[in-house]
């Protein structure tokens, strides 16, 4: 199929070359569009996409971001113009992209050490924290225990110790 130009489009749905141009701007992801110098073409697919584009600007009154949500809504592709991505990535973007890359990478190295330090001292301070845990509930099982023995040294002795009569005080 021929690709089709602004000037043939614009007739086609009766719009002004500015206002598809615009058009084309704002929702190119969802056109499929290519350049020839510095025309811009577009695959016959896309003016039932222009149309109803045209349609939601002049009748609906939808803005930008509630058409491209309409588009999306409604499953319309993403169109991705991989020619001029590539023209605009030459050698010294990729060098720098491999530098931004290898930096990235020693910076995420670096991240997983920490993180295994890290995660090495939480162990350690469970580990700690489990100590402390027993020997506190240790001193608690002794504490409980002498004041147990202590309790009942109490009972012994108050129980030796019955209540003499004044003339007995004497005896043991």
């Amino acid at each position: 199929m021929d690709w089709i130009t602004i000037n043939d489009i614009s007739k086609m749905i009766n719009t002004p070359v500015p206002t598809v141009r615009r058009y084309i701007q704002k929702h190119q992801a969802f056109l499929n569009t290519k350049r020839e110098g510095k025309k811009i073409l577009l695959h016959p697919d896309s003016v039932e996409v222009l149309k109803k584009i045209r349609k939601w600007y002049m009748i609906d009154n939808l803005i930008d971001t509630e058409i491209d949500s309409k588009l999306k809504a409604d499953g319309y592709k993403l169109f991705i113009d991989v020619q001029s991505i590539n023209q605009e990535l030459d050698s010294s973007s990729l060098d720098f992209l491999k530098a931004m890359f290898k930096e990235q990478r020693a910076i995420n190295e670096q991240l997983m050490e920490s993180n295994k330090l890290l995660v090495k001292e939480l162990e350690e301070i469970k580990q700690s924290y489990k100590e402390s845990e027993i020997k506190r509930e240790q001193r608690d099982l002794a504490l409980m225990e002498t004041l147990r023995s202590i309790q009942e040294t109490k009972k012994l002795v108050a129980a030796s110790e019955e209540k003499k009569k004044w003339w007995q005080f004497w005896k043991l």
